[in-house]
C-alpha cells in the first residue's frame, strides 16, 4: 500500500475512535488490563524518563507517572491529532507531561532520552517495522527497556486472525512471530531478552539497549 494512503487510512480510524476512547465497557477494560500488564514489568526508578508510542489518549502515561510520584518526564506520541488533543487536555495541568503527533518511525524527540519504551497494540500496524524499531532503539539510553504488546504469531491460530484481519482491516498490516520480534530487534540493534504472556495470546516483546 502507498504510504500516504496507510498513513490517511490510520489517522482516519484513531481520530474517530479519540471520540469515545476513554469509554467503558468490556473492550476498554480489557485494553487497560493489558496497558496494565504492560507496565507491571517496567523498572520504574525515581525521575524516570518515559515514552509510550502509540499512546491514544494518554492513559498509560498518566499511569506510570503516578506509580514514579510524578517525578519524571512522561511522554506520549501518537499518529492521531484526536486523541493526542484529547491527551493534553486531559494532563494540560501537568508540565513534565508531552504529547505530540508523530509517526512511530520519525519521533522528533533526541537520542538516548528514555529509561522505557512501551508500544501497546499498535506495531501490527506499522507499514516499516525495521524503522520503527531503529527509532526506539534511537530514543532508548544505554541499559533502557522496550516493551511491545502485540498478538504473537506463534500459533496456527493467530497466523489465521492475521489473514483475517488483513482482508477487513486495510489500515492493519501483519502481526509478527516471537522470533521475527528477535530479528527486528537485533536488526535495530537491540537484545531481545525475552517475552511475558499477558493476556490471552498477547505477549509482551521486550527488548534491551545494552
Amino acid at each position: 500500500m502507498e504510504e500516504s494512503k496507510h498513513i490517511k487510512l490510520n489517522q482516519a480510524k484513531w481520530n474517530k475512535w479519540s471520540e469515545s476512547a476513554d469509554g467503558k465497557g468490556w473492550l476498554y477494560d480489557y485494553l487497560r488490563r493489558a496497558q496494565l500488564g504492560v507496565i507491571s514489568l517496567l523498572d520504574i526508578k525515581e525521575k524516570t524518563d518515559f515514552l509510550d508510542i502509540g499512546c491514544g489518549t494518554g492513559w498509560a502515561v498518566g499511569k506510570v507517572a503516578e506509580l514514579a510520584d510524578n517525578k519524571g518526564s512522561f511522554y506520549g506520541v501518537d499518529l492521531s491529532s484526536g486523541m493526542i488533543e484529547k491527551a493534553k487536555e486531559k494532563f494540560k495541568d501537568d508540565g513534565n507531561f508531552h504529547f505530540i503527533v508523530a509517526n512511530a518511525e520519525s519521533i522528533p524527540l533526541a537520542d538516548d532520552s528514555f529509561d522505557n519504551i512501551i508500544c501497546t497494540n499498535s506495531f501490527h500496524h506499522y507499514l516499516h517495522p525495521g524503522k520503527a524499531m531503529k527509532e526506539m532503539h534511537r530514543l532508548l539510553r544505554k541499559g533502557g527497556k522496550l516493551f511491545i504488546l502485540d498478538p504473537a504469531a506463534d500459533s496456527w491460530f493467530i497466523k489465521v486472525v492475521d489473514k483475517i484481519i488483513k482482508f477487513i482491516e486495510p489500515q492493519h498490516v501483519r502481526i509478527y512471530s516471537t522470533d521475527e520480534f528477535k530479528r527486528l530487534m537485533s536488526d535495530a540493534g537491540l537484545t531481545h531478552t525475552g517475552f511475558k504472556v499477558i493476556t490471552g495470546r498477547q505477549k509482551v516483546q521486550i527488548g534491551e539497549k545494552l
